[in-house]
């Protein structure tokens, strides 16, 4: 290998390293300011269950620190999903007492691109998945 390709590949190497680090935080920073709207109020700054309106609810808020050692270790990310958005019935999750979000978003991505053509899934997608990358950070480790 020639000293120059060498120099190259070393330049991509550094150049993806620094692009994926940079995209990772900012999914992060992304999802915690998505969690600190939309989730904080019921579910604590902690995801505990013990926001301020939690006490208001019927139903028990869900513990979100403890999703993966409820699931025998396992991040159930499909059905995670599915409950954030809420716009399809989830099977056994009971009452819709949780926000639909997928609705939410699809209003925040008519006013974020108006005038513009954009694919709402898409606006969607991006918020609800920096969501869960955020609660899957909050995880109990054992």
């Amino acid at each position: 290998m020639t000293k120059r390709l060498a120099f190259a590949v070393a330049v991509l190497g550094a150049s993806l390293a620094l692009s994926n680090g940079v995209l990772a935080q900012a999914r992060s920073e992304l999802g915690k300011a998505e969690y600190e709207a939309t989730c904080i109020s019921c579910h604590g700054p902690v995801g505990k269950g013990d926001g301020p309106y939690s006490e208001f609810l019927k139903l028990k808020v869900p513990d979100l620190t403890t999703i993966s050692q409820r699931n025998n270790g396992v991040f159930p990310a499909d059905r995670l999903y599915a409950v954030i958005d809420g716009r399809a019935e989830v099977k056994g999750h009971g009452p819709a007492q949780m926000p639909v979000w997928g609705n939410f978003y699809n209003a925040k991505a008519t006013e974020y691109y108006k005038g513009f053509a954009y694919s709402p899934e898409q606006f969607i997608r991006v918020r609800i998945l920096s969501l869960m990358d955020y609660v899957y950070a909050l995880q109990t480790r054992r």
